[in-house]
């Protein structure tokens, strides 16, 4: 069989307009990106948020019987049986807008949301480019077994030569009538579902002879086909890498020190880095994205915004003892965990430890300020093309070095394994 990425239009359950009103109220984050706080918010904002299914609260008293994975689906049987979450009539496949402001223009994304079958070449067709990990794999297993359905898409990103890809969702957006809008956090989404049979064949053969990068949400793609005897099928957005309101952000490093190390990091930096102070962060940051040379980072931490540039002598050290490819061998996160760190503290194998992430700048800033972390460091991001192409070379980057921006929200569609329950 010839390889290929294989899409199929589906029956999405999607919310009744006449239960539930505003489906801004019933929309969310993805899970891994809401905060306690914002958990609670959610939950108060509509008995119906989806955050009760994808990222359900926990208790102390919760058991193998009842906790967050089983209430989630209770959660998920009552919606259906009250008609709160309907099922379309007819296999669709979704083409989605999102809308969003970045760096102070606007922006307007276009997808289409299919099902992506897994059959034997699937991972072959479908790059992966950070690792994965067993805790939000084991958390993810849980939910999928409990639900039985997909309750967020994979997040995919395609070739599109010539940008048929981009000019064909463009004009099914412009031809349809929308069938959902909502409203979160700044941005807006537009969803329209497509059943021409026509157009249905012209975006399968336009993905299938390509390879789709996983953008976001690789352990739930892990997770799919671990379980692809429950779905032969995972639900995937597909957006497309010409498009240039697909914008790719760094995530940043907030160092948090051990007490006893602290005495010795400034030393130990004035030995590691050249550093150049900055008087604030526009200024940091318009310095750092006009550096092409590796190992070039923003930092804040004691004696404020500064660039810090790795010692030649640093980075030739290694270039002599380093193991991993060359083409990663210089990109900023690799350099600061895997050359730098290892200056600055001890206990190499704990140094994943010794960070928190955020792909907000001001975050990062603010987490040190409150004494919440000892520094932070800024990388810049990495081009998408440069991302694919690493990807398709079977290269895999640090966790927590791409943020495709925005991410999908959840509850637009919902692929079900098993139908409605009646």
């Amino acid at each position: 069989m010839v390889p290929m990425v294989a899409i199929a239009p589906f029956r999405a359950l999607r919310y009744n307009l006449d239960a539930v009103g505003d489906l801004s109220q019933v929309v969310a984050p993805p899970y891994d990106v809401i905060s306690p706080a914002r958990q609670e918010q959610l939950y108060d904002i509509s008995p119906h948020n989806v955050v009760r299914l994808i990222y359900g609260k926990q208790s102390p008293h919760d058991s193998d019987a009842d906790n967050r994975y089983t209430r989630a689906k209770q959660v998920f049987d009552a919606w259906q049986r009250e008609r709160v979450l309907v099922q379309d009539a007819q296999p669709a496949i979704y083409v989605y807008e999102h809308a969003f402001a970045f760096q102070g223009e606007s922006f307007r994304r276009l997808g289409i949301v299919a099902l992506l079958e897994l059959h034997d070449s699937t991972r072959e067709q479908v790059l992966r480019h950070e690792a994965t990990f067993s805790a939000p794999k084991a958390d993810r297993t849980q939910l999928l077994q409990a639900v039985r359905a997909n309750l967020s898409p994979v997040f995919c990103i395609a070739p599109d030569a010539g940008g048929r890809g981009l000019a064909l969702t463009d004009r099914l957006s412009r031809e349809l009538e929308p069938v959902g809008a909502c409203a979160l956090d700044q941005e807006r989404a537009r969803v329209w579902a497509v059943t021409d049979p026509q157009a249905i064949r012209e975006l399968q053969a336009l993905l299938a002879p390509t390879k789709v990068l996983i953008a976001d949400g690789h352990h739930r793609f892990e997770v799919a086909w671990t379980n692809r005897r429950m779905s032969s099928a995972v639900m995937v957005y597909f957006s497309w890498l010409g498009d240039p309101a697909v914008r790719v952000r760094p995530i940043h490093r907030v160092m948090v020190v051990p007490a006893e190390a602290k005495p010795a990091l400034a030393a130990r930096l004035q030995a590691s880095v050249e550093r150049q102070p900055c008087a604030n962060a526009e200024e940091l940051f318009a310095r750092l994205a006009q550096s092409a040379e590796p190992g070039c980072f923003g930092f804040y931490g004691e004696g404020g915004f500064a660039l810090m540039r790795l010692r030649e002598a640093v980075r030739a050290e290694w270039h002599r003892q380093q193991a991993v490819p060359a083409a990663l061998a210089d990109l900023d996160v690799v350099l600061l965990h895997r050359a730098l760190v290892p200056k600055l503290v001890e206990e190499t194998a704990e140094h994943d430890r010794l960070f928190r992430y955020t792909p907000d700048p001001s975050d990062a800033v603010a987490t040190v300020q409150r004494g919440e972390g000892t520094c932070a460091w800024f990388v810049r991001p990495i081009p998408l093309a440069q991302v694919y192409e690493l990807a398709s070379n079977g290269l895999t980057l640090p966790q927590k070095t791409t943020y495709f921006y925005p991410k999908l929200l959840s509850g637009l569609f919902i692929h079900p394994f098993n139908g409605t329950v009646r």
